[in-house]
């Protein structure tokens, strides 16, 4: 099959599956997609990317989420999942989503299965699609874990009063380049079919994030460098006295040459001279089935640190509790 014929099929296929998908949790998950995308491009904290007027605004929201699909920006939409039934499919039909979507995960008995929105993004004309993205997102149908320098600090409500007292940049900034890791975890609150799950890391280092992008099954958006400046750096745990003295002196002086590049070109060229160690933030999103993978490749002891931090917080956040 080539790409041609693979479109068509797809095509044929998917206003079936649009009819017979369960879109009761798309104000739950619609979000996720407007967070991918801005994410790449925020230079805030992620959570306050949710005060922003485009978001707050329904009419701007919808027409930025129209625009992304018309634009192609198709990735953003996978972190939005939408299950769907396959009881009135064929077999023969049944076969031929298996091997026409990418991404798309079934249930033991093949009675549904969990899409998500980059495959209507991609194949619905742009006037059924904008119909389907008009609803107002849900974020009080969600719950929240919040994990600072890997502890703990608040599990609850995603609700717009949390989000406008965490969220907002500046509220803990700090002016020294070093960062301190934060996890989130989100998901609904509701059973969802395969546990679809959302991890927000923020103020990892690119060492961690060249890793973490390895597991293809999860989704994936992250800060891109090209478009917001360089501020904060990771320092390694296992750092002497010495060790941190000559990281300090190889930071600054590459901070220094950086915002001077800045001037003179852009600051995808500028980025060149910044050593790994400087933080991104990432969106991922997946099924429960898929964050155990991860889970069981690098909740290990000799894994690098950030990552196998990352791994066993979810391990216990995810499954141990269950």
């Amino acid at each position: 099959m080539n790409l041609s014929q693979l479109k068509t099929l797809q095509k044929k296929l998917i206003l079936k599956v649009y009819s017979q998908a369960d879109w009761s949790f798309l104000p739950s998950f619609i979000w996720f997609s407007y967070l991918g995308a801005r994410i790449c491009y925020a230079e805030t904290h992620p959570l306050a990317i949710f005060q922003e007027e485009k978001f707050r605004d329904h009419l701007k929201l919808v027409k930025f989420l129209v625009h992304l699909k018309t634009q192609k920006h198709f990735s953003v939409f996978a972190h939005t999942p939408v299950p769907v039934s396959l009881s009135n499919f064929s077999e023969r039909e049944k076969y031929e989503i298996a091997k026409s979507f990418y991404k798309v995960f079934w249930d033991e008995e093949d009675r549904w299965a969990l899409f998500n929105l980059r495959h209507f993004a991609e194949n619905l004309e742009e006037n059924i699609f904008e119909n389907l993205i008009s609803i107002k997102p849900n974020l009080e149908e969600m719950k929240i874990k919040i994990f600072k320098n890997w502890v703990k600090i608040y599990e609850g409500n995603f609700s717009g009063l949390f989000l406008e007292k965490l969220g907002k940049e500046g509220l803990n900034k700090e002016e020294s380049p070093w960062a301190t890791p934060e996890v989130i975890i989100i998901e609904s609150k509701k059973d969802f079919p395969l546990r679809w799950i959302g991890v927000i890391v923020h103020n990892l280092s690119r060492v961690f994030s060249h890793q973490f992008v390895r597991h293809t099954w999860l989704n994936f958006n992250q800060r891109s460098h090209r478009y917001t400046k360089v501020e904060k750096f990771i320092v390694p745990s296992g750092f002497s006295e010495d060790c941190f003295k000559r990281y300090k002196e190889i930071i600054l002086n590459s901070l220094k040459i950086y915002q001077e590049l800045c001037v003179e070109v852009k600051k995808e060229s500028a980025r060149l001279v910044i050593p790994q160690g400087v933080t991104t933030t990432l969106l991922a999103t997946g099924p429960l089935l898929v964050w155990e993978d991860f889970v069981s490749k690098r909740a290990l002891p000799q894994v690098q640190e950030e990552i196998k931090n990352l791994a066993f917080l979810l391990k216990e956040n995810l499954f141990e509790e269950k």
